[in-house]
């Protein structure tokens, strides 16, 4: 533990590592058809581990995606190179969140692109993808595209079509950019695809707004 709330101390490297295997773990337990015995086994194995970082827990008042406590806000505006390394902590595209996939984004300037295969944690409907799971990887797509493309605003709509079944197990595509802006409104569009074809759609309007009034 720490008594100094504001030290960024969060050993990159071994969380991200810590995280990786834990997000084997999920994946494992997802599909484990195993035998109480070996169950048994690994819920012990994963209270143990549990108990070994539970005195090194922040139980910050306000816990973000950017870092692991609270940094106090000093003024501008957002400011991303690579969105891994400005959203650690994000459920989508954080090396060091054990539940998300990660997904891994490149940008040419205008367009976010990314790739990545969802497994069965991610299930809905038999074989595809959980339309909420779809949902949440649209906000942070059109989010992140935003903040590289120096509109960086916060979430005020977000419309989803579903045109078909996004399959687990299989390459997807996911791709935005910004359509336009208009005062303070941003708006965003964004893809995801399988197979060559695009299995659901999503257009977000974004509010630009001062993370001071965040504090």
């Amino acid at each position: 533990m720490t008594d100094e709330p504001s030290r960024q101390v969060e050993h990159r490297a071994e969380t991200i590592d810590a995280a990786a295997a834990v997000r084997e773990l999920i994946a494992r337990l997802r599909i484990a058809d195993a035998p109480p015995d070996a169950l048994a086994a690994a819920a012990a194995l994963a209270r143990q581990a549990s108990s070994l970082l539970e005195p090194y827990a922040v139980h910050d008042e306000k816990p973000g995606q950017s870092h692991l406590r609270t940094v106090p806000f000093t003024g501008g505006g957002f400011s991303i190179r690579e969105p891994a390394e400005f959203f650690p902590y994000s459920s989508v595209v954080g090396p060091m969140n054990p539940i998300a996939p990660p997904i891994a984004l490149d940008f040419d300037g205008t367009t976010v692109r990314g790739t990545v295969t969802l497994g069965e944690v991610y299930a809905g409907p038999p074989g595809a993808v959980h339309g909420g799971i779809i949902a949440l990887i649209f906000d942070e797509l059109l989010g992140v595209v935003n903040v590289l493309s120096g509109v960086g605003a916060f979430t005020g709509t977000l419309s989803i079509r579903y045109e078909r079944f996004t399959p687990i197990r299989e390459e997807l595509e996911v791709a935005a950019h910004v359509d336009r802006t208009e005062g303070k409104k941003v708006f965003t569009v964004g893809t995801i695809s399988a197979g060559g074809g695009v299995t659901a759609r999503a257009e977000g309007i974004f509010i630009q707004v001062g993370l001071d009034r965040l504090q």
